[in-house]
């Protein structure tokens, strides 16, 4: 039986009249292809079923062009996000992308970066895992990490403090001054940012926010919305959707109406943010733009840092308090 061979670039210009050059030029985004050529050449390689060889690539190159993502635990619902963003800005430079995950434990970070590139990756991309420093002049290829605005080298973030702000600033607006922050990890910098943010806006109107903190979790979300006493409070922020959802579903099996009796707020607008009843109010990153500028600093195309603006995104699970909220025992 004859073994089918995958169709090749040769193949591709052959069939449409135009040069490999052209052909590769067009696939990987790069040169001066028309856009409507493009399009003809990628539905072309498309019907022939056209797969990069890399192995070939990299042989002539010396190049893998292969990018390592390192992630602290791609069992938080942010970073499989995260990773499909960096793989599509990933392949509009003909790139493929390997995914590590730390698992939370500084010891596995070390091993995934070194395992990463023992593999042949070109370069990194790291977002550290809590409490660690990736330092990229100790590593071997470039490295692009991606954290908070506070980090040490970092390369591309959003702007967690502004986002934190942009919710105190909502909840101020509609008459909140009993808050609860579920702030997070102690030692979680992004975390430290957004509850910041949130906290230097309050205070600036002379309110003292009660802050608590616990892993970033959907779980302790739950232990925290079963433990605390919501009735002190007409607002609660969240560090995180994770636990704002998990606090949502606790807090509700007590009989605590969301907004009600006590307005909510997230960070992330992970998918479960827009899904949950009532929908939750929570910051938005821009992780498409944050995915390309990391690649574009690992492929030497930019020096600079970049802190990337953050979105509110208002739905149901904030208004006003209600006056038996605000303690008003004359209420009806």
């Amino acid at each position: 039986m004859s073994e089918t061979r995958p169709s090749s670039i040769r193949q591709i210009a052959d069939r449409l009249g135009v040069s490999t050059a052209t052909v590769s030029n067009a696939l990987r985004g790069k040169g001066r292809v028309s856009p409507a050529l493009t399009e003809q050449i990628r539905a072309e390689a498309d019907r022939l079923s056209y797969v990069p060889d890399h192995t070939a690539r990299a042989l002539r190159t010396g190049k893998s062009n292969t990018v390592g993502l390192l992630v602290p635990n791609i069992g938080q619902p942010l970073f499989p996000t995260f990773a499909q963003a960096i793989e599509r800005a990933a392949k509009q430079r003909g790139l493929a992308v390997l995914i590590g995950d730390s698992q939370g434990d500084p010891q596995q970070q070390d091993f995934e970066i070194r395992n990463m590139i023992a593999r042949g990756v070109d370069a990194l991309i790291v977002i550290p895992t809590r409490g660690t420093t990736v330092m990229p002049e100790s590593v071997a290829v470039p490295v692009a990490v991606i954290d908070s605005a506070v980090t040490g080298g970092n390369v591309a973030a959003s702007d967690h403090r502004e986002g934190g702000r942009k919710i105190a600033q909502h909840l101020l607006a509609l008459g909140h001054d009993k808050l609860l922050v579920l702030a997070g990890p102690e030692n979680a910098l992004v975390a430290s940012e957004r509850v910041g943010g949130i906290c230097e806006i309050f205070r600036s109107a002379g309110i003292e926010p009660t802050l608590t903190h616990s892993d970033a979790t959907f779980e302790a979300g739950c232990a925290l919305g079963r433990e605390l006493d919501v009735t002190r409070f007409t607002a609660c922020a969240a560090a995180y959707d994770a636990l704002a959802i998990g606090f949502a579903l606790a807090v509700r099996e007590r009989g605590c109406r969301i907004p009600a009796d006590l307005s909510l707020t997230g960070f992330d607008d992970l998918m479960w943010a827009q899904i949950v009843s009532p929908p939750l109010t929570t910051v938005r990153q821009d992780l498409e733009a944050v995915a390309v500028h990391a690649l574009s600093f690992v492929a030497g195309e930019t020096s600079t840092s970049r802190i990337f603006p953050t979105e509110l995104v208002v739905r149901q699970s904030t208004a006003r308090p209600s006056a038996i909220a605000q303690g008003d025992t004359n209420a009806e």
